[in-house]
């Protein structure tokens, strides 16, 4: 299959915002599929474990994903800064230092990768105890990270990858590098969890070296696409080199994001630890994890479109096409809203069958999955709202205000609103799920004040003067 050309800048410069976003946003589509299918099919096989060891199995990937993505948050949100350096860049016309600042934020990521994996392997003994004081779930738990916590230098190579590509205005290529990976692990599951001829079943610990497997091989192939030339992106062993200057200004840019998300990240692990104490701890977070899962596949189109308004609105910046990135903006943020209120309306209305589906042998896992899926199912759309007005703020480069979005929406309101109504009121898992709900409502109303009242139409570079890059 021959790769599409790349959108020439023109297009994205002058063009309708829902076609480019489209364009742009299928390939993330179905890269983000691609991921969602990792954690399915992590889950799908570990539902087919005899008993209740399916619902435990589950329940331990849940409990170890919060502090996974604690660990990533910090150091991989860094790449934010390739959003902003790289698309602005690019549409001032200036192609060098695009594929310069993409190879110092590829650096960066790769270090912080490392530093990842072995706080990770220090941290995690001291963790688990903390969330759940369930025996079962937190030993399963520590077994998957154990085995995971070596292939995150090349989770975050591959993340970084499809980030850069698509702030340049290509996200075909990252597409093919994730349906590599997404294969293999997809092959490789069922093999090492369930176990076939002479391999044996090895469960929770089978779905991590999968993982990493996969990982390892799409980590590859990423940095090799990087380097030969053939794409939106050419690096250069020169370009990883570290250089001060750069890492300043990605640490400037992204510092907000990595420490917004890593704070997030940490607030769910709180809440895991919330759910981890109610009364049948196993089926509530097992039901949050399938739930979560399926939420997730429905963010799928929100994740796609958003990067494409990320591109749109970046280059427009750069180009000093301020009142066009506004109006992009606002085109976007209804369409996201729109898109996921269609969608979370069909996962509602179908969610028994879909819970089935994962986890078919677990009565009590199955109904406390449905039961969040209609609780917090209201709450969905607001995503979409959500991740528009932080793709504004993302290609603009301000990411303070998306910094306080996220600490106001888990700090502020869900962990308190969700401990209120579980345990303050008595309402058990029923109050944690409509406590999280809650908490969506308040973030979507502070993240429109912050699109309305902040100025967040700026470009960081100073573009090459040129008829393209006069203001509208």
């Amino acid at each position: 299959m021959n790769a599409p050309t790349p959108i020439p800048r023109e297009e994205i410069l002058h063009g309708r915002t829902l076609p480019l976003m489209i364009r742009l946003g299928w390939p993330v589509m179905l890269s983000s599929l691609l991921d969602t299918m990792y954690q399915l099919t992590d889950t799908f096989w570990l539902g087919r474990l005899a008993g209740t060891e399916s619902g435990t199995a589950v329940a331990s990937l849940q409990v170890a994903f919060p502090f996974l993505w604690f660990l990533v948050a910090f150091f991989a949100d860094f790449s934010v800064a390739g959003t902003a350096l790289v698309s602005q860049h690019t549409g001032a016309g200036d192609k060098r230092t695009a594929n310069e600042a993409a190879g110092q934020v590829l650096s960066v990521v790769i270090i912080g990768g490392t530093l990842a994996a072995l706080a990770g392997m220090l941290l995690f003994p001291v963790v688990m105890p903390l969330i759940t004081d369930n025996a079962a779930i937190r030993d399963t738990a520590r077994s998957y990270l154990l085995w995971y916590l070596p292939g995150l230098p090349f989770v975050f190579i591959t993340a970084v990858f499809r980030v850069l590509m698509a702030a340049a205005g290509n996200t075909f290529v990252p597409l093919m590098v994730v349906f590599t990976g997404n294969v293999i692990n997809m092959a490789l599951d069922p093999l090492f969890i369930l176990g076939l001829g002479p391999v044996p079943a090895m469960g929770v610990q089978g779905a991590a070296i999968a993982t990493v497997i996969s990982s390892f091989i799409a980590g590859l192939i990423a940095l090799r696409l990087l380097m030969n030339g053939r794409n939106a992106i050419r690096l250069t062993f020169g370009d990883l080199v570290p250089r001060l200057h750069w890492i300043r200004r990605i640490l400037k840019i992204g510092l907000p994001a990595a420490v917004g998300d890593s704070a997030e990240a940490l607030g769910f692990v709180v809440l895991m630890a919330l759910i981890g104490r109610v009364e049948s701890a196993r089926e509530a977070l097992g039901g949050y994890g399938i739930g979560n899962r399926l939420t997730s596949l429905i963010a799928i189109a929100i994740v796609g479109l958003g990067q494409g308004l990320s591109t749109i609105i970046g280059q427009n910046l750069g180009a000093s096409r301020f009142d066009h990135a506004r109006r992009a903006a606002g085109q976007g943020i209804a369409i996201l809203f729109g898109v996921l209120a269609v969608e979370t309306g069909i996962i509602i209305l179908f969610r028994e069958p879909l819970v089935r589906l994962f986890i078919p042998n677990d009565p009590g896992v199955i109904a406390e999955a449905t039961r969040f899926l209609l609780y917090f199912g209201s709450s969905v759309p607001l995503f979409g709202l959500i991740r528009g007005i932080t793709a504004a703020f993302n290609a603009a480069g301000r990411n303070a205000p998306v910094l306080v979005i996220g600490l106001l929406r888990l700090w502020i309101l869900r962990l308190p609103l969700a401990w209120l109504f579980a345990f303050g009121l008595g309402y058990g898992t029923p109050g944690l799920w409509f406590g999280m709900a809650l908490s969506n409502f308040g973030a979507a109303i502070a993240a429109i004040i912050f699109f309305t009242r902040f100025d967040w139409k700026r470009n960081l570079i100073e573009p090459t003067p040129g008829p393209e890059q006069a203001p509208e």
